[in-house]
Formats: structure tokens, sequence, C-alpha cells
């Protein structure tokens, strides 16, 4: 193999898990140098129970692999022991005893491992220097995320117990100080992508957090994809539920290259609630020029308001996403949806046909809701998903059930694009 070119060894090794590339590269020192390039993942991932910091900071260092990392995924979640456990056992209640006991005890002794773990290692911000250090040294990093749902154990009770929200905890004014860390880190770097999937809201809130992201997201310039899921929980009140919302715009706004644009609200105090959000104190009449693809979920608002917000994009907006899994539990029907507390889903549709000329796509999800359910107007719809974020198709859930109304929103996709009688009426209607 010494006498192949390199850029064929290179193919060679481009194809090789990292096992193959680490034992193809101790046959020769040709194969050694040309496979250094192979030895490492671009997608790093960072847990807060090992030295995972130091790790990133070392490659970043390092000569030949800090152009390896193209990807930063960082796990700050955490479960609450007892509220796992007690899922777990309902979960397996039918289970064999011996078998359960043995399962959990496993699971236990896992949980109990990275506990021990996570206190040796400390939070994430005590390294925010370390970490800005390692990604200011890291050429090739365009993808940063940042993870409290994606457990990345393969224990399967600890896996299972993950996809339950209440099964999870945060400490927020710790996951204040680590995303403040993170954010820092990324100061001057340019990243194509961002991605946080529990962000407290109210960070935008106060003065010193927001200040500090405003100041530190400059690197939010260069973004083509930004995915945010809010977690409005820890907000009081309208006022400050304004504040934040005004906060957030700010930051937003900072984006202002994006293609692609996530904003999605789980309120963990009220699963099945959305969050009330004006566009016009979001954003005012700011517009992301270059949008193709936009998903809202879980948020509550008029109808004019949101249909204002879409009609401002019409020159770019290709796909539209509006709802989502929310936080549904596995067995659950989506929840996810949109809530109109002025207006019809069937004034929002017809207008969307004429004001979104270049929409080709059109994708709906979870509880789609107005107000007025005294009202002939009133509309009530629980959409099952026919794809995922990336547009491909998924299979029927397992949840859908005749029994539970659900629908698909193909009928809706049609009247938006071709017209017709509207769909609605009788159609999977009920009150949720």
């Amino acid at each position: 193999m010494d006498t192949l070119p390199v850029e064929l060894l290179r193919l060679i090794f481009s194809h090789c898990d990292p096992e193959s590339v680490r034992n193809l590269r101790e046959n020769s020192r040709i194969l050694a140098d040309v496979g250094y390039d192979y030895l490492l993942s671009p997608k790093f991932t960072a847990v807060g129970w090992r030295n995972d910091i130091d790790r990133l900071h070392s490659i970043a260092l390092h000569d030949r692999l800090r152009g390896s990392i193209t990807s930063i995924c960082i796990f700050l979640g955490e479960l609450s022991y007892y509220d796992a456990w007690s899922t777990s056992w309902f979960q397996n209640f039918v289970t064999p005893p011996d078998q359960r006991n043995e399962a959990m005890g496993l699971a236990k002794r896992e949980f109990d491992r990275i506990e021990r773990g996570r206190k040796t290692v400390g939070p994430l911000h005590l390294r925010a220097d370390d970490l800005r250090e390692a990604c200011s040294a890291l050429p090739n990093l365009t993808d940063f995320e940042v993870t409290f749902t994606q457990c990345p154990l393969e224990n399967p009770m600890i896996k299972e117990v993950f996809d339950y929200p209440s099964c999870r905890k945060l400490d927020r004014p710790q996951t204040y100080s680590n995303l403040d860390a993170i954010i820092f880190a990324l100061h001057g770097i340019p990243l194509t992508s961002f991605k946080v999937d529990r962000l407290p809201l109210e960070v935008f809130r106060l003065p010193s957090h927001r200040n500090h992201w405003y100041t530190h997201a400059q690197a939010f310039d260069s973004l083509e994809s930004l995915n945010l899921t809010l977690d409005p929980s820890g907000l009081q009140g309208p006022g400050s539920a304004f504040r934040a919302v005004n906060g957030l715009g700010r930051i937003l706004q900072l984006a202002k290259g994006l293609r692609k644009l996530k904003l999605a609200f789980h309120p963990y105090t009220s699963e099945s609630s959305k969050f009330a959000l004006s566009f016009r104190e979001l954003l005012y009449d700011f517009t992301f020029k270059h949008l193709t693809d936009l998903t809202l979920e879980g948020v509550s608002c008029e109808e004019d308001d949101l249909k204002d917000f879409l009609a401002r994009h019409g020159s770019t907006l290709q796909r539209l996403r509006l709802g989502g899994r929310g936080l549904a539990k596995p067995f659950e029907v989506s929840l996810g949806g949109v809530h109109l507390y002025e207006g019809t889903f069937k004034s929002l549709f017809t207008g969307l046909r004429s004001k979104l000329p270049k929409l080709e796509r059109i994708h709906l999800e979870g509880i789609f809701e107005c107000e007025h359910h005294e009202l002939p107007s009133h509309e009530a719809y629980n959409f099952y998903p026919l794809t995922n974020e990336e547009w491909q198709e998924v299979p029927r859930p397992g949840w859908v059930r005749s029994s539970r109304n659900t629908i698909n929103c193909l009928p809706f996709e049609q009247y938006i694009f071709t017209g017709g009688q509207y769909p609605g009426g009788g159609l999977g209607q009920q009150s949720y």
C-alpha cells in the first residue's frame, strides 16, 4: 500500500472506522503519517463528568490534530434521581422482578459513577478560559451544539428516562453561567450553525447575562442556521416575559445572514401549554433577508401578527414548519403546536397562498387551536408528523390512534398550495 498515491490513501482512510484507522497506521510510516488526520472524529462531544475540556484543549494546541474538529457538542443534561427511578420502575413494571432489579441496579451504578465524576470535574463555567482558548485554536470549527435532552449514554434505562421531561432537572443559575462561558468561548469564531435545546428564556431578562450575550454573540453574524429551544418556565409575569423576549430579539438580530431558523418554546412547568409570543415585540420590523427555512413551535400568537412576520420573508421563504413534538412523552401525542388567541387557521392558511409565493413545503405537527370555543369559526386539530426537520419521511408514530382524533397535515398543505375547499370543519376537530 505504501506505493499508492497519497490521494488514494486518504480516500481509503476516509472510509475507515476509528479502530481500522489505528490498525492501518501501525503498518508503515507513510500510512501512519497520512492517517494522522483521521485519528479523530470531526464531531467532538464533551460531557460534564469527564475532563473533556482538557482533552479538547490538548487537541486544539496540537498542530496536526486541531484541524480535524469541525463540530462540538456539549452535553449539560442532568437527571432527577427520584423521578428517574420511579419512572423506570413503572416503565418496567411487567418485567420479571429479578431482571428489573438487575437492570435498575446497573442504571443506578452508572448514575452514581456519573455523579461522582461530575463533582470531581466541576461545572463548565470554571473552565471558561480553557474552553475559549480551545475553540479559538480550532481553525475548522463551524458547528456548535449545546444539549440537555439528548442522552449520550448507552445504558438503556438511563436513555429511556431522558425522553421524559419530568425526569430531567436544571440548575438554572449554573446553567446561566455555563451558557455564558460557551458564548464567551465562541467570541470571534465564524460559526455556521448554533443549537441549544433548552435555553432558559429568562437569561435574556437578566441585565448582566443579556449584555454578556450581546457582547460575545457577535459570532452569530456568520450563522446560516440557528436552532433555539427556549424554556420560559423561569419567567414571572408579563413584564418579565416582555424584557426576556426583547432581549432574545436583540440576539436574533445579530444573526442577520440566517438561512434556517428554529424557535421552539417548551414550558416545563406546564408541558402542554404554549408561550404567548408577539413577533412585533420580538423583532419589530426586522427581516432575515436570506431565510429559506423557518420552524415555529409551541407559540400562542395573533393571526395577523404571525401572518405579517411570515409575509416579511415571502421573497425567500421556501419551507415552513409550524409545531413539533414539544415536551410530549414517548407515548403521547405531539404537544408543540400553535395557538391563535386572535384569528383563525382558515384565514391564516388562506392568506399564506399569496404572501409566500416561493413556499415549496409546509408541515404541521402538534395541537393547533384557536380561541372562541363558542363560535362556529373555532378550530382545533392534532397533527401527527409526516417528516422530520430534515424533511425526510418518518413512519407513522405508534401513538397515532383513531380514538385520539390525530390527523396529518396533507389536506391543509394541498389547500395552501392549490386552493379548493378548506379541509377544516369536521376534520379531526375536538377540544384540547
